[in-house]
């Protein structure tokens, strides 16, 4: 496939060109310095989760990178030619084309959760008559509609509303691609990057919002899957217009990412409403333009293979990770082993990336199988 435009030439690139979406942890043919960034966004999340509140900025720019490399992946496949249909039926294909990947793994999570989650405490506590309430919250589980409820989306495996919010974007991914390619349709450069300075502009002017109101920031601004509209549509774009960018210096982008990036987690003050989501936008694109285009510092280390592997394996261990962790407090299981919090968030992160490796097996087992 040949991409022309009204000035340049351009044909994808050999990785562009190969690049296809493969089952959850095989490496396939993806892009190395990309699979490796999902590796350094998880570990911001991880750190977060096992007992360091303080690295609640570091989750929360890991959190908002997924998002747009999910909408950056689908704008580089857009590129490429693989085009969903954006009837009703396609759209519902695309999504569970998507979500099956992680769904068996999800459900197997979701009841490992229960005996360390707040509902067997609150029936004990209030009676049987807080059942149908936490019946309600399972389903809602299981059937990825917990981030769609303002209330109680921490329920079981809390941070499965991702793939609930997720959900929801795949759903209206096919319609998303063809409106966005159509708008952009024949358009240089310059008028992609201003469609989105106003995505920013849009999504800080409703958190700016979501901010003033009384409302349950947390959830409107961060969990609500299309308060994430902004940055997956960006995303979006940013994947559709790297291939018409040939002629601009890539280089630059990473160092600026990387500063912008420390500022905003470590020195500079920022509102609740402000540090969720929107402030991660202009960073991210960086990231994701340099390590997709240049070898800098940063692109290099996320190439190499530990990353890669633990890229591949993002989506697993994502899942994993805080049950994992849940169950040896709750259970004081590593107790008589370990007498700091370090130790077992380490050995919590080690037995993490065992059992991805070993869903990952069996995901890979499956699609051979398959095809």
């Amino acid at each position: 496939m040949q991409n022309v435009y009204m000035e340049k030439k351009y044909t994808l690139t050999k990785e562009e060109m190969t690049m296809e979406p493969t089952p959850a942890g095989t490496t396939g043919q993806k892009i190395a310095s990309l699979q490796g960034l999902r590796a350094i966004a998880l570990s911001g999340i991880i750190l977060y989760h096992y007992g360091n509140p303080n690295l609640d900025l570091t989750a929360a720019w890991s959190v908002s990178l997924f998002f747009m490399l999910s909408g950056y992946l689908n704008g580089l496949l857009w590129e490429k030619g693989k085009r969903p249909e954006k009837d009703l039926k396609s759209s519902i294909l695309y999504m569970i084309r998507h979500i099956k990947k992680l769904y068996f793994l999800h459900i197997i999570i979701t009841f490992l959760s229960i005996p360390i989650s707040d509902a067997i405490p609150s029936i004990q506590t209030e009676g049987i008559s807080k059942l149908p309430f936490w019946s309600v919250i399972f389903f809602m589980n299981l059937t990825l509609t917990k981030s769609l409820y303002p209330k109680y989306y921490w329920g079981f495996n809390g941070v499965s509303w991702f793939l609930s919010s997720y959900a929801v974007l795949c759903l209206l991914t096919p319609l998303l691609l063809h409106g966005t390619a159509h708008m952009l349709k024949k358009k240089r450069p310059g008028a992609a990057l201003k469609i989105m300075l106003l995505l920013l502009a849009a999504t800080f002017a409703y958190c700016l919002l979501m901010g003033r109101l009384p409302v349950n920031l947390e959830y409107w601004i961060y969990i609500f899957p299309l308060a994430r509209l902004g940055e997956y549509l960006t995303g979006i774009i940013a994947g559709m217009y790297i291939s018409r960018l040939p002629q601009i210096s890539f280089s630059w982008m990473e160092p600026i990412a990387a500063l912008l990036l420390i500022a905003f987690m470590f020195w500079i003050p920022l509102p609740q409403w402000l540090c969720r989501s929107v402030i991660w936008m202009i960073p991210n694109v960086l990231l994701l333009w340099s390590f997709h285009r240049t070898q800098g510092p940063l692109s290099r280390l996320a190439s190499t293979k530990p990353f890669v592997i633990l890229g591949d394996l993002s989506g697993y261990m994502f899942l994993i990770h805080q049950t994992v962790y849940t169950y040896f407090l709750h259970f004081d299981f590593l107790n008589r082993f370990f007498s700091e919090g370090a130790e077992i968030a380490i050995f919590s992160y080690l037995l993490t990336v065992v059992l991805a490796a070993g869903f990952s097996c069996l995901d890979r087992k499956r699609y051979l199988l398959r095809n």
